[in-house]
Formats: structure tokens, sequence, C-alpha cells
């Protein structure tokens, strides 16, 4: 169980004041939480976490300059003791599972009550993850096909794996047994399928549609 503390310090990363303001009037009167400082941008709070200790960070993901995402990233890689929840109005499956995956501890949106923001403090640093109902039903709701899913052949799935695996025109026209030109032509109809203009373009769109994993 969470050993009893004095102070938690929390730090909040929000760029409209006047969320700020709400979550200061909300956690001032928290038994055991302080407010160790608010910060507009993500630089911001990364330098203030390189001098001080703190606890728990309340993260927005869209900031000015770095996103929330990039943030949360920056301060499990130096700190990662701090937890870190994202307080956020993103309901994109996408958006959450990236948020997840770089290494926050929880992911509330800004409808959340006093009650279930302030316990949710406390359950990370009890080591345990937090997110709310809405979020949890968004995450492992089956995802629905979207309708503009571009029809692929068998040999344009082939090459699309092999480009989201890295593999340059060469290796794939060599495992493939086509020519270079051949895996080019390929490539620009995949890209016109998808309406991209590059490959990293390409690769993320079909992720995003569940073409490839």
């Amino acid at each position: 169980m969470l050993q009893k503390k004095t102070d938690i310090a929390v730090v909040i990363v929000e760029d409209h004041s006047i969320v700020v303001e709400g979550l200061c009037s909300i956690l001032q009167n928290a038994e055991g939480i302080r407010i160790s400082g608010t910060f507009m941008d993500g630089g911001s709070a990364l330098a203030f976490l390189d001098a001080n200790a703190v606890d728990v960070v309340l993260l927005d993901i869209s900031l000015p300059e770095m996103s929330g995402i990039e943030v949360c990233k920056a301060i499990k890689a130096k700190h990662p003791d701090t937890r870190v929840i994202a307080l956020t109005n993103h309901t994109e499956k996408s958006v959450i599972r990236e948020m997840l995956e770089n290494g926050a501890d929880g992911y509330l949106l800004k409808n959340t009550s006093k009650k279930d923001l302030i316990s949710a403090i406390f359950q990370v640093l009890d080591n345990q993850f937090t997110m709310n109902s809405e979020v949890q039903k968004i995450l492992f709701a089956p995802s629905a096909k979207s309708t503009d899913v571009p029809r692929l052949t068998k040999r344009e799935k082939e090459i699309l794996q092999l480009v989201s695996e890295g593999a340059t025109t060469a290796a794939i026209a060599a495992q493939l047994f086509v020519s270079p030109q051949t895996v080019e032509t390929h490539r620009r109809n995949l890209m016109q399928k998808f309406k991209v203009n590059n490959s990293s373009a390409l690769v993320r769109k079909a992720i995003a549609q569940q073409i490839i994993q």
C-alpha cells in the first residue's frame, strides 16, 4: 500500500490559464497534496523537473512547441519515478495508445470529477494505472473499419509491409524477385491510394487504418 506522505508534489502542465486555475482550486484544498508549479509549456516544466523532485505531473497533450506525448517521453527518460497523468480532451484511440506507449501512468479526460482526479494522483503513486471508464471503452472497443480504406492488391500489401519494416527498394526487389522499377511503381501507386506524399506518411496512415501493425 502507499505509504503516508505529508505532501505529494504535483506539477501542472497546461496552456489554458482557466484550466490551471480550476485545477489549482481543486488541489489546493486536497489534503496531502502540494502544487509545486504550473507551466504553460513542456520545456519550462522539464527544466523545473531537472532541479526539483516532483511526484506527479498532470500533463495536457496539446501544448505549444512540444506535445504532451513528447514531454511524457522526456520525463520518463530522465525521471522514471515521476508519475505522469495525461489530463486532456483527446479521445482518439491512436493518441491514447501513443501516450501510454511513452510511459503515461494514467489517462484522464478534463471532465473528470474532483474526487476521481485526487484519487488518481494517489493511485499512480501506489503503482496503479488509472484511466476514465470512458477512455477504457475507447481504448478497448473494436476499431471500426474506415470507409475510405483503399483496396490493395496482394503485391501492394506485401510491399507496404516491407516498406513499414524499413526495407529499401533494392531489398524489396530482391526479396520479391521483381525489378526495383516495379517496386517503385507499386510504391507510387500506394501513395496515390493513401493520398500521401512520402513513405513515412504512407506507413503512418496504413497503421492508423489498421492495414499493417
